[in-house]
């Protein structure tokens, strides 16, 4: 029943981004904004591991004994890449806060850390806690990365694993708690989504692997390739708030 479950979880993430499709999205506007030169950045929400997805199997056709087997199939990729992104010393959270922060003070911006409980992995704060000392936060910035692994079209040849990333992003005025900006980055999305009101990055071509084993058996070359994932990613979600 885990296995069903993480199988489940998996598919929905995929779903997601036809649901996103729907949201709204708020574009920054630095003339209506007011000053904005100091960013709190809270905890990012983040999934508990990587993601090995194929979003097409031959398991799919045999309804709950199929999705039993693939539900196993994937937990075991999933386990293996795991262990090869913490043997390789690879922490999500840690690059993407990193990532972020870089991005931004490259515009500019001083950008201030603000340790955050939460509790969902997988939607905004409802409230964002006071940034302690100076200098005092012009709005937050709330990140929910909603997946990052490898993903793979399907079994058949020519539909190699690739990095893929999704994260939701929102950034909230410190002064009256009005939405300034939301929108979501894709890196290498596959599912239905709306191209024109997301903001989509296409995977780079040097890290493609045309069988699992072949990308287990390379862990560098496959940590480089999630470490290309999050740099793109968080440049993309700095560039909103240009």
């Amino acid at each position: 029943m885990i296995a069903f479950t993480r199988v489940a979880l998996a598919f929905a993430a995929l779903s997601f981004l036809a649901a996103c499709a729907t949201k709204p999205v708020v574009p920054f506007d630095r003339s209506s904004s007011g000053e904005m030169k100091t960013i709190g950045l809270v905890s990012p929400a983040t999934p508990s591991g990587p993601s090995a997805v194929l979003a097409s199997t031959v398991g799919q056709s045999f309804g709950l004994v199929g999705a039993l087997i693939d539900a196993g199939i994937q937990a075991n990729r999933e386990s293996k890449l795991s262990s090869l992104l913490s043997g390789q010393n690879f922490s999500a959270r840690d690059r993407l806060t990193d990532g972020i922060k870089a991005s931004l003070e490259a515009q500019g911006y001083t950008v201030v850390s603000v340790p955050t409980t939460r509790t969902s992995t997988t939607a905004f704060l409802e409230t964002y806690p006071p940034a302690s000392g100076e200098p005092k936060v012009d709005a937050y910035l709330d990140v929910v990365l909603n997946h990052y692994g490898y993903i793979a079209a399907g079994i058949t040849a020519g539909t190699p694993y690739r990095p893929t990333l999704a994260a939701t992003v929102r950034l909230v005025s410190a002064r009256n708690s009005s939405v300034l900006m939301e929108d979501s980055i894709y890196y290498n999305p596959i599912g239905t989504y709306d191209q024109a009101r997301h903001v989509t990055i296409a995977p780079d071509a040097e890290y493609s692997f045309g069988s699992f084993d072949t990308l287990t058996g390379s862990p560098e070359h496959a940590v480089a390739g999630l470490d290309t994932a999050f740099v793109k990613s968080t440049e993309a979600i700095a560039a909103l708030m240009r």
